[in-house]
């Protein structure tokens, strides 16, 4: 089961229905699974990756909003089909309290599934996005990879609170003034809890700690080690020829 704080609930409702939107235990039991997906659907529209070109916009940034949206129609639909639950416990936020471990499956698949079928593109990859264009994995399996490393990453208030350089009173001072979107080091950042370096510093902890990828393969069986190691060597050759041919 997931658990999820309100804050991170309210934080997916804001991703996907808009910041005009104030989530309650009320709204999210007058949500359905029809209307969640239906604001999914227009939310993937806007930001799927394949359409970068069409809509002159980059890649990178789609992808990122693209996942944004996918985790957070993932995470309330667990709320609503009561695969989920919210942590409603005083004393605990999104960005800064004590962790929960909870028991967690795949996220359920939204949407129709694909599976590459052109060339390598011309810039860096990612390992998961290497598989993907290699035609090894399906669009969804990365989206589920993705999904799955992520939530093994702390917070960034976490951190900030492991390094002393935030208060449990300052955490949720950033999260109820962030604006629509924007990243809870960004928000600290700007209003001056933090300054850009230690936001970089609690961004590269924060990578650090996080789990490969590449276990999200070997637990589920669909990669074995040694082909892991391979595809890992066959990623890095691409990157360096990426970045050699950059430099010339």
């Amino acid at each position: 089961m997931i658990a999820l704080t309100m804050a991170e609930a309210a934080r997916a409702c804001e991703v996907l229905f808009g910041p005009e939107i104030h989530p309650s235990s009320a709204f999210l039991k007058y949500l359905q699974p029809s209307g969640l997906k239906a604001a999914y659907r227009k939310k993937a529209l806007e930001t799927h990756p394949d359409r970068a070109g069409v809509m002159g916009k980059d890649v990178a940034n789609l992808t990122e909003l693209f996942l944004e949206a996918t985790c957070a129609y993932q995470n309330l639909l667990s709320i609503i089909t009561g695969r989920g639950s919210i942590i409603c416990a005083r004393g605990i936020d999104s960005d800064g309290g004590k962790e929960h471990a909870a028991p967690q499956k795949d996220p359920p698949r939204a949407g129709p599934d694909h599976f590459y079928a052109g060339t390598l593109p011309g810039r860096r990859l990612l390992f998961g996005q290497f598989l993907y264009y290699t035609g090894l994995i399906s669009w969804q399996t990365l989206i589920q990879a993705i999904v799955w490393q992520r939530r093994q990453r702390p917070l960034i208030g976490q951190i900030a609170r492991q390094w002393n350089k935030l208060s449990h009173e300052q955490i949720q001072a950033i999260l109820k003034t962030r604006w629509p979107g924007e990243r809870f080091g960004e928000c600290a950042a700007r209003e001056g809890y933090l300054s850009r370096f230690e936001v970089m510093a609690l961004l590269g902890r924060q990578r650090r700690l996080q789990s490969p990828i590449g276990e999200y393969f070997l637990k589920r069986n669909l990669l074995r080690d040694r082909d892991l190691e391979q595809l890992v060597r066959q990623q890095q050759i691409h990157n360096r020829r990426i970045a050699c041919g950059r430099r010339r």
